[in-house]
């Protein structure tokens, strides 16, 4: 009898050995596959985010390429602007001059030539088709050179000022329209311009409807200060060419774009 409690006791001894020794090859097993798995996720999320890493700067790429196309066109209408409201303003200051002259009544065919163009205009457009996309799109944070979002921004500010100083211009231009009723022929003003919109020399010398000097005076009054507000823009337009330059400058040293 006593033998067999021993026997007994020795199974028991080792059926505790068996089943410590599955516990503890049940924890290894478990800790393995617990850090297994946090092994797979911790690979997929790096994954993930290379992969958003990569997207990131392919669409920031393509948003910094789209930039420059739009500065160069500004910096090309920036160009004809400029040139256009040089010429322009030489031309206004010639008018008012020879209004203002003794002279005037045989100067006729230049006075209604130049008159007519005073009209005459070209915009300024600026290409902020990009710039907006990012704006709309919560998009200027993918912009990773923060120096370049704050030079861009600031240049945007700059051409809202040269737009403002233009919707100024186009007023003035309206108080000269409603004073022209006064002074010229109307007929005659409007012959100065052809079926195909061209610009056309009078040879009849037409004569100002007036020679109340004081109204002519007021007329080109307003003559000389469209001449100066287009000289003003033109000087205008001269910076935010050479801002448009230098943003281009930063672009390329920033992106390292040849």
């Amino acid at each position: 009898m006593e033998e067999n409690q021993a026997t007994g006791n020795q199974k028991d001894v080792s059926n505790n050995e068996v089943i410590t020794s599955l516990k503890r090859k049940n924890w290894k097993s478990y800790f393995k596959e617990f850090f297994m798995l946090f092994l797979a996720v911790f690979c997929g999320f790096l994954a993930e985010n290379y992969r958003e890493s990569l997207s990131a700067k392919k669409i920031e790429k393509e948003y910094i390429l789209s930039l420059i196309e739009d500065l160069k066109t500004d910096t090309t209408n920036l160009s004809g602007y400029i040139s256009f409201r040089k010429e322009k303003s030489v031309l206004m200051d010639s008018l008012a001059e020879m209004m203002l002259s003794e002279k005037r009544s045989i100067m006729g065919n230049q006075i209604y030539f130049l008159a007519r163009q005073v009209f005459n205009d070209q915009a300024f457009f600026y290409s902020d088709g990009t710039i907006q996309q990012l704006k709309n799109a919560g998009n200027l944070r993918l912009l990773r050179k923060r120096n370049v979002v704050n030079e861009l921004l600031t240049y945007e500010k700059k051409v809202k000022v040269l737009e403002e100083w233009d919707e100024n211009d186009n007023k003035t231009k309206s108080t000269f329209r409603e004073m022209g009723g006064k002074v010229f022929n109307s007929s005659e003003l409007n012959a100065t311009m052809d079926s195909e919109m061209r610009f056309v020399m009078p040879t009849s010398n037409p004569q100002l409807i007036t020679a109340d000097f004081g109204v002519i005076n007021e007329i080109a009054f307003q003559i000389h200060y469209l001449s100066k507000m287009t000289k003003g823009n033109s000087l205008r337009a001269e910076s935010l060419k050479s801002d448009a330059a230098q943003l281009l400058e930063l672009i390329h040293s920033e992106y390292k774009l040849d």
